[in-house]
């Protein structure tokens, strides 16, 4: 868990958030947990990071388990230079190793 300082409409806020990095096959996926609750997990467009979903992360953390993530290739991930390391069925297993790592059961699962 780390401190982190934020400010929304309201101010300046300081509270804790899980930034982490998944292992997958040699690829590290960065990942962020907000909040407790019933899991939502979003994900985001090519070409876009997680921090897309940073004024929905607000609104829903205080009644949901927020995750969100990078993909391989975005943001904070790893960018792999072998082709082969990216793909749709990857990409899926990102997500479903993802919900298991914060011990989801199940999930909603939201992205653009």
């Amino acid at each position: 868990m780390r401190n982190v300082l934020a400010m929304d409409a309201s101010g300046l806020h300081a509270f804790e958030i899980a930034i982490e990095k998944l292992h997958r096959d040699g690829v590290k996926i960065h990942y962020e947990v907000h909040g407790k609750g019933p899991t939502i997990l979003l994900s985001h467009g090519y070409s876009s990071t997680s921090r897309m979903w940073d004024g929905q992360v607000a609104a829903l953390k205080d009644r949901y388990q927020v995750v969100v993530w990078d993909m391989r290739g975005h943001g904070d991930s790893d960018y792999p230079t072998d082709p082969s390391r990216y793909s749709e069925a990857l990409t899926v297993g990102d997500m479903a190793a993802l919900l298991d790592t914060v011990g989801a059961r199940k999930a909603i699962v939201a992205g653009l």
